[in-house]
C-alpha cells in the first residue's frame, strides 16, 4: 500500500486510477483466476486455493532487521496462516520431535524457505521427517532472495547452532549474478521514462501488474558484477562460514543448488519468465567456474541434478520448485549427511 500511495504522490491521478485497477485485481480476481488456471506443477497438489495463493504471495513481504553481533540480519516477519507459520523469523518446520539433541539448520534464499508450498511440504520439514526418531530437530532458516554472504551472517549472529549440529547452506542462484536490478521495462514503453516507471514500480507490488506487464516488457537485469567476481564473493562467504563452523565445532555442508536455467531436459521446458540472454549467460559461467574449480571440488556439494530422477519437471519458474522438488531436495540431503555419519 504504500508503493501505492508513493506512485500517486510522484504521478499524480492517472497512476492513481492505474495502480488502483491492479489492486482491484489483486483483490478480487487473481485468487479466484489462480484458483482455476493453477500451474501445471501444482496439477495434483490439494492444497492450491485462494488462501493458500494469498499467504504464498505476502508471507515474504515482510522482512525485518535483527541487530545481533555481527551486524544486522534481516529476517521474515512473524506470520499466522493456514499454510505458512514464521515465528521468530523461522519457517515453521514439522514435525517437531519430542525430544532433541541435535539441530540440522538450514540456511538458503526462497527455494529454503519454500513459500511455494505449505508448511509441511518445505524440504527442512520433509527432512524433518527423515530423520524423525533420531532426536534431531531440523530448523528452516530461508529468507528470500538471500545471498549466501546474507546467511552467512546469520550462521554467525543468530546463535540457531551448538556444537556438533549441522549448518546446511542451499545456495548458489542468488549468487550467481549478484548486482543486478529487476523488473527493469525495457520494452517499446521504455522510451517515455515516468511510464516505465510507473510500470516498474506496478511490477513491484502488485502480482496482476506483473503478470499483465511483464508479459509484454523483458525483464531486464542489469549486470553489475562479471562471474569471476561473484565466484570472488562466493569464495569469501564459503571461507567466512568454514571459519565460523569450525571455531563453534559445527559440521558444515555447503550444496549447490539446481537451477532450470543449466538443466538439459527439453522435454521439461524453458523458463516461463522473459529474461535477459545475458543474464542467463552470467548465470551459467557463474555456475561452470564453480562446478569445474578444484579449489571447491571438496568444499561443495554438487547439487545440480538432484532432480535426474523426476520424470516430471518440479519447477514453477527457473529456480522454485513444489513438493516433488522439494522431496528429491530432502531426500538427497538425508543421503549426504547419512554418507558423513552426521545422523548416528
Amino acid at each position: 500500500m504504500k508503493s501505492v500511495i508513493r506512485t500517486v504522490g510522484r504521478f499524480g491521478l492517472g497512476a492513481f486510477i492505474f495502480a488502483l485497477m491492479f489492486l482491484v485485481i489483486d483483490t478480487l480476481l487473481v485468487p479466484r483466476i489462480f484458483g482455476v488456471a493453477r500451474p501445471a506443477a501444482y496439477a495434483r497438489s490439494d492444497y492450491w486455493s485462494e488462501v493458500f495463493v494469498r499467504e504464498s504471495s505476502t508471507v515474504t513481504d515482510g522482512k525485518i532487521g535483527r541487530q545481533t553481533s555481527v551486524g544486522d540480519v534481516s529476517i521474515i516477519a512473524d506470520f499466522d496462516g493456514r499454510y505458512i507459520n514464521v515465528e521468530g523469523g523461522l519457517r515453521l518446520t514439522e514435525p517437531v520431535p519430542v525430544n532433541t539433541t541435535r539441530r540440522i539448520v538450514a540456511f538458503g534464499g526462497s527455494t529454503t524457505f519454500c513459500e511455494h508450498v505449505p508448511d509441511a511440504l518445505t524440504w527442512p520439514s520433509q527432512l524433518a521427517r527423515g530423520v524423525l526418531g533420531r532426536e534431531i530437530e531440523v530448523i528452516n532458516a530461508g529468507l528470500s532472495g538471500a545471498t549466501f554472504a546474507d546467511r552467512v551472517i546469520a550462521f554467525e549472529g543468530l546463535g540457531l547452532t551448538n556444537s556438533d549440529d549441522v549448518a546446511i547452506f542451499f545456495v548458489g542462484v542468488n549468487d550467481a549474478v549478484i548486482g543486478y536490478q529487476a523488473n527493469q521495462v525495457v520494452g517499446p514503453l521504455a522510451r517515455w521514462p515516468r511510464l516505465r516507471r510507473l510500470i516498474e514500480v506496478t511490477m513491484s507490488w502488485s502480482r496482476s501488474g506483473r503478470i499483465a506487464l511483464g508479459r509484454s516488457q523483458q525483464l531486464s537485469f542489469e549486470i553489475t558484477a562479471s562471474a569471476g567476481e561473484a565466484i570472488d564473493r562466493f569464495r569469501n562467504s564459503l571461507a567466512r562460514a568454514e571459519d565460523v563452523a569450525l571455531a563453534n565445532n559445527v559440521r558444515l555442508i555447503v550444496v549447490l543448488q539446481p537451477s532450470r536455467l543449466i538443466e538439459n531436459r527439453p522435454i521439461w521446458g524453458t523458463p516461463n519468465e522473459s529474461i535477459e540472454e545475458s543474464y542467463i549467460e552470467s548465470f551459467r559461467d557463474f555456475y561452470r567456474l564453480l562446478i569445474g574449480s578444484p579449489e571447491f571440488q571438496d568444499r561443495i556439494v554438487d547439487g545440480t541434478r538432484i532432480f535426474d530422477s523426476l520424470n516430471e519437471s518440479p519447477y514453477l519458474d527457473f529456480v522454485h520448485v513444489q513438493e516433488d522438488g522439494n522431496e528429491a531436495i530432502a531426500s538427497f540431503m538425508y543421503a549426504e549427511l547419512d554418507s558423513r555419519g552426521w545422523l548416528d
